[in-house]
């Protein structure tokens, strides 16, 4: 930083609405000056996004995938191969773009890294997030691309039978790319990636960027491009497929969980939970290992409930909430998501999950 860049920083703590011109006439500069200045401490972390969020200010950074999310399900078993009566509905997700919000919601800040097409679906996604407070200047948008879209059937009790995504444009968040957001992802507390993004540019991160990165594995084919980056993640949510193909074993119970946990601990993983729906989640470090479970519960939706696992996690952690609390808060947050229809819950907020607490064990 340079002592012109200290003094508008200074001006900026002192005052955060001032605009580039009063800057520049209270510095005796051009507003052109300022703006240089400005996109600097920008680009190297210091400033997030037009509201002047100075980086004093604790920020989360998330870097994954946005897309819009289009879910049908049937109100009676499936019939394969036929026409099946009900009903679908459309909103906006992507496992980054979803723990982005819920983090947001927990009043963090919070900056999203992504890439989105120019296109209806694309400024859907903006301007949503932008409504939301999340800081939206780090994402990318490419004007010769689609937006990603994911397409989800759900069953009677709405757990996923099948979906598709269409996430080419992923692939195009590559390292170089990644490389000029660097300061932004250093500077933050901590910093969230799903598995969307392309093998390139998790190794571009995991072994280029320094952070504590807590890791999304999001599916079991997708899981497998940190299986050689395991000693590079701090912490680890993976259900029990994405851990079987990680740990390269068959996991029918809890025991087997709990063997698994131990073994991606002993391949470096620093700390980890495995999901396994109603029959609960293991968590393991170097030191501890403990089984959490929550009682029944009436599923409206299955597809968010991850997503807001890692959300509350993380917040847990930035509040350096005790190990046990941290793991009931996370757990009542997917509870919270599971009772939602829609995959980001309007009723995601601390009173809520705090009060969902009560049903976890």
């Amino acid at each position: 930083m340079t002592p012109r860049e200290r003094e508008i920083m200074e001006l900026i703590r002192k005052n955060p609405s001032l605009s580039q011109q009063e800057i520049a006439e209270m510095l005796s500069i051009k507003r052109s000056s300022v703006a240089v200045h400005i996109n600097n401490l920008s680009n190297q972390g210091y400033i997030l996004g037009r509201g002047y969020i100075l980086r004093d200010e604790p920020y989360i950074t998330v870097v994954g995938g946005a897309n819009l999310d289009i879910f049908g399900y049937t109100n009676e078993s499936i019939v394969y191969k036929d026409s099946n009566p009900g009903h679908i509905s459309q909103s906006t997700g992507g496992v980054g773009r979803n723990i982005a919000e819920n983090i947001s919601r927990l009043n963090l800040r919070t900056s999203l890294i992504t890439a989105i097409g120019e296109d209806d679906k694309g400024k859907i996604i903006l301007n949503e997030l932008k409504e939301l407070g999340i800081d939206t200047e780090n994402i990318i948008i490419l004007p010769h691309e689609r937006t990603s879209v994911y397409l989800a059937i759900l069953d009677e009790n709405r757990d996923m039978e099948l979906a598709i995504n269409d996430m080419d444009i992923m692939d195009k968040l590559n390292p170089n790319l990644l490389s000029k957001k660097k300061k932004i992802i250093e500077n933050s507390v901590g910093t969230v990636l799903d598995t969307n993004l392309s093998q390139e540019a998790l190794d571009y991160l995991l072994k280029m960027v320094d952070q504590k990165y807590y890791i999304d594995a999001v599916s079991a084919k997708k899981a497998m491009k940190i299986k050689n980056l395991l000693d590079k993640i701090y912490f680890l949510k993976a259900n029990i497929y994405e851990a079987m193909v990680l740990s390269d074993m068959k996991i029918k119970n809890i025991s087997d969980a709990e063997i698994a946990a131990k073994k991606l601990i002993d391949l470096g993983v620093e700390s980890l939970v495995i999901t396994m729906g109603e029959d609960g989640s293991i968590y393991a470090d170097k030191k501890n290992l403990v089984y959490i479970k929550s009682k029944p519960i009436k599923v409206s939706n299955a597809s968010g409930a991850g997503d807001a696992f890692m959300s509350a996690y993380v917040y847990g952690n930035i509040k350096k909430m005790k190990l046990k609390d941290k793991l009931r808060f996370a757990t009542a947050a997917s509870r919270v998501a599971l009772l939602s229809e829609r995959t980001n819950s309007e009723r995601f907020v601390l009173e809520t999950i705090e009060e969902e607490m009560k049903n976890v064990e």
